[in-house]
């Protein structure tokens, strides 16, 4: 995780705090953004945890919050990052970290994961949903689990995971499953009239299709 200490977004750069272990050995982490003229953001864009392992299984980070509007504390104006794509730039940047067999598991109970808390109660696929479909951008495609709730009072937020695969063979597998699931999602009558949320949901699917189909040579 130190790793990504000094990293750019844009203009801005990545500081990392590490803190201390939870009860289970995972260490806490902050990444606030610095700016060009050295100050730090008001508030960290994301307080998470990560693990590292010998298994592959083992290794995985979670993000417990993410906020994207930051501010530092000035007349700057606020900056944004889920505009301009700098979103998937720091998302890549943790993606990276995770070897093959590891997953990234990210909250969407903050305002930023609205978009997705409602796709997701529509019956909306995971990887479908904005930040399923992230998560198949930056390779955490290789399967989907939804912590849509506490199963024993310690998972912290709502939050989707995305594995990583393995190797090459669980890629396409996971792929052909995949597009099995969004076919299945796009063959059925969409409601009338059509939310924005599923026509959002039925275009992502599509792409999906496509890049997985490429994937997979068929």
């Amino acid at each position: 995780m130190g790793s990504l200490q000094g990293k750019s977004l844009d203009s801005y750069r990545l500081v990392v705090w590490l803190g201390a272990k939870n009860r289970f050995g995972a260490r806490y982490f902050r990444v606030f953004l610095q700016n060009a003229s050295g100050k730090l953001s008001a508030k960290p864009v994301m307080l998470g945890l990560f693990n590292q392992g010998s298994h592959p299984s083992y290794n995985w980070i979670e993000v417990i919050n993410f906020r994207p509007r930051l501010s530092f504390g000035t007349v700057e104006a606020a900056l944004d990052i889920s505009a301009g794509g700098l979103t998937r730039q720091l998302f890549q940047y943790l993606a990276n970290l995770i070897p093959p067999g590891g997953h990234l598991m990210f909250e969407y109970d903050s305002p930023a994961g609205q978009e997705t808390a409602r796709s997701l109660a529509l019956g909306i696929p995971p990887v479908a949903t904005p930040l399923g479909y992230m998560m198949f951008l930056i390779g955490c495609e290789a399967g989907f689990k939804d912590w849509y709730f506490a199963e024993s009072g310690s998972e912290g937020p709502r939050k989707l995971q995305g594995y990583k695969a393995l190797n090459r063979e669980q890629a396409q597998l996971r792929a052909g499953e995949i597009v099995k699931e969004l076919k299945d999602f796009l063959s059925r009558p969409a409601s009338l009239p059509e939310s924005a949320l599923e026509k959002a949901a039925r275009q992502r699917a599509h792409e999906i299709i496509s890049r997985c189909q490429l994937q997979t040579g068929d």
